[in-house]
């Protein structure tokens, strides 16, 4: 079974903001609405791993 190769840089800087700015969101929903356990658990629980594969894939890019 192969490894798994990088995104392209544009999808990994994508990739990186998006789960950035939504975890950034899921710790403030954590504080603003503790009560409600679905609106920001997912985004913690998910976001850290689109946040890690898109920053390896970052510093994994080949120079060309």
């Amino acid at each position: 079974m192969g490894s798994i190769r990088p995104l392209p840089r544009a999808l990994a800087w994508l990739v990186t903001i998006a789960a950035a700015l939504m975890l950034a969101l899921g710790l403030l929903d954590l504080v603003i609405n503790t009560g409600r356990i679905g609106s920001w658990l997912p985004l913690i629980v998910l976001m850290p791993w689109s946040l890690c594969l898109g920053v390896w894939s970052l510093r994994n890019q080949s120079k060309r």
